[in-house]
């Protein structure tokens, strides 16, 4: 069986050499002096299945490559740290290297002339220009030196991404930009929670629009549920037609935040409909986790429910990608949470479960990567470790089950392991000799930012100042050029705007079987920065919290807490009350 997908269409791509990233590929390269041909394609993705089809099935194609390349080819969603570094502005991405992996140049679909053209001119010019190619071998930069913010950290770079926001924002059909139109997730979720702290209610205003318009839309199934992947269309009515377990993820929690906090019947509806997707047909129910998407096929999305009765569904790739099935369990607490679903809240406490026992390390370090009955793969990736971090957080503030409060803090400590000496976490982890690009040690601001967030949640649940001084470094590091990062600074923002923010904890002291109705409470307080632990008897010890009474609830300001509260329905008159006080 092939190590690679190809599309499931009729094709000949196989009939390339296609060779997995790894020693012997760039060993081959090096030993027969050729240029690499790197292709970076993904299952779901519609063109990447085109060129297959047609560039890759070409014969003079696939003679040629052979002849004169080491071909390389690698799946975007099982190695996002080498798409980060070689993507060419889409998928299918198409690089040229050189044997040591250093980029000479690329593209993105290109069809069989121009690809036959390209393989010609490039293969050429790699042979007589041998003395201006040496140039490349030289040692890339391993990081670069950024430049920390000093003094006070300040609100410059929210104020930034809202101004941006607002500029881009489509006043008559929602979203940013124009087409292609994405969801864009994390800006939405900025967006909230800027709402939630402001109260300014444009802002809310800003994302009910938007989701509206999708759901409404040709950007979501009618028929069987969910979103598709983006509109090639600024009115959101032609979509690219895959459906994504990354967008769902942030999309469920836009929707179960309104549900909360804004509640609209339509927007209810979506988020009922789209988390029924999510659960049927992404999850596995033997394992729990969540497969990573369902291809495209324009053809049957545009047939009514009793015609696609009779027709095979489009393909759903079963494979879970750590950081997807933790973002969508993650999700799917909130969601639980705002439609009193006590069915879904068990099932995204087995996705987390199965994510403990199939996907992390004996030291503690996650796989990226599990296959329908094969063995965890690709391990050390940061995005799955902020993924995960920030669902075991969300799992224990609304469940109370210490188990997730208790890997929060083992992940929190493997962290450790990707920090960067200047503040901040590296992508990966430094494990063995990297090839290529990979030698550059990338500190994407997306995953940065969630940790940063995740930290500082840690920190006032415990009141450990590491957590504090370690989210700090990312701020730091970052604050000299988020306003630059667009949308991409949204998970930054989010975690500046909560380290700004006045920390506030509840406590509950309490089996987490009998407190579930002060959790409830807590989790509808109004402001977005107040963080839930639930503390068993022993731990409620430790905290020095009165042993009666039992149950109880406590406002926390830093390591003051107030007296307790032994009805639920008082908890936000005290919180009220510690703000005025």
């Amino acid at each position: 069986m092939s190590d690679f997908r190809f599309s499931p269409r009729p094709n000949r791509a196989s009939e390339v050499a296609w060779m997995p990233w790894g020693d012997a590929a760039f060993e081959k390269a090096r030993a027969q002096d050729r240029p690499i041909l790197l292709a970076i394609s993904a299952v779901w993705c519609h063109w990447c299945h085109v060129m297959d089809e047609t560039t890759y099935s070409d014969p003079s194609v696939i003679e040629t490559i052979n002849r004169r390349y080491v071909p390389i080819r690698v799946d975007n969603d099982h190695r996002p740290d080498i798409n980060a570094r070689y993507n060419m502005g889409g998928w299918p991405t198409t690089a040229f290297l050189t044997p040591g992996g250093r980029t000479l140049t690329g593209a993105t679909y290109l069809p069989p002339a121009q690809m036959r053209r390209a393989l010609d001119e490039i293969a050429r010019f790699y042979d007589e220009q041998k003395s201006e190619i040496a140039e490349l071998t030289a040692p890339l930069p391993t990081a670069a030196t950024p430049r920390r913010a000093e003094g006070e950290l300040d609100d410059a770079p929210i104020a930034a991404l809202l101004e941006h926001l607002e500029t881009s924002y489509d006043e008559e059909y929602g979203g940013f930009g124009d087409e292609p139109k994405f969801p864009q997730t994390e800006a939405l979720e900025f967006l909230l929670l800027e709402w939630r702290h402001t109260r300014d209610p444009r802002l809310q205003e800003m994302v009910t629009r938007t989701l509206l318009a999708m759901a409404r839309g040709g950007t979501y199934d009618h028929v069987e549920g969910g979103f598709f992947r983006y509109s090639t269309t600024r009115d959101w009515s032609v979509p690219h037609f895959e459906k994504m377990s990354e967008d769902h993820a942030g999309l469920l929690r836009a929707l179960a935040t309104l549900t909360i906090f804004a509640p609209n019947d339509e927007i209810r509806e979506t988020l009922v409909s789209a988390s029924n997707y999510v659960r049927t047909v992404l999850r596995d129910p033997q394992t729990g986790l969540y497969g990573g998407s369902q291809d495209a096929d324009e053809a049957y999305y545009e047939l009514p429910l009793e015609e696609r009765r009779r027709m095979t569904a489009p393909y759903v790739d079963r494979t879970s990608y750590t950081n997807w099935t933790c973002g969508l369990a993650g999700a799917q607490f909130h969601v639980a949470r705002a439609l009193d679903d006590d069915g879904l809240m068990a099932e995204a406490c087995e996705t987390l479960d199965a994510v403990s026992r199939l996907l992390v390390d004996s030291d503690g370090v996650l796989f990226h990567v599990l296959a329908p009955g094969g063995a965890p793969q690709v391990r050390g990736l940061l995005t799955d470790h902020a993924a995960y971090l920030r669902a075991l957080l969300d799992a224990h503030e609304i469940t109370g089950e210490r188990r997730f409060f208790d890997r929060a803090l083992a992940t929190a400590k493997t962290l450790e392991r990707f920090a960067a000496p200047e503040g901040g976490y590296y992508d990966r982890l430094d494990e063995g000799e990297p090839f290529g690009n990979l030698v550059v040690r990338d500190r994407p601001i997306v995953d940065n930012g969630t940790n940063a967030d995740s930290l500082l949640r840690l920190h006032a649940m415990t009141g450990d100042s590491r957590y504090r001084e370690s989210a700090e470094g990312v701020l730091r590091l970052y604050a000299p050029t988020a306003s630059r990062s667009g949308a991409f600074a949204a998970s930054y923002a989010r975690a500046l705007a909560r380290y700004l923010a006045p920390e506030t904890a509840i406590r509950i002291a309490g089996d987490a079987a009998r407190t579930d109705d002060f959790r409830e409470s807590a989790l509808r307080l109004p402001s977005p920065f107040t963080v839930v632990r639930t503390l068993a008897r022993e731990e409620a010890v430790a905290e020095a919290l009165p042993e009666q009474p039992w149950p109880a609830a406590y406002v926390c300001r830093g390591t003051t807490c107030g007296p307790p509260i032994a009805k639920a329905a008082d908890l936000i008159i005290a919180v009220e009350g510690s703000r005025s006080g």
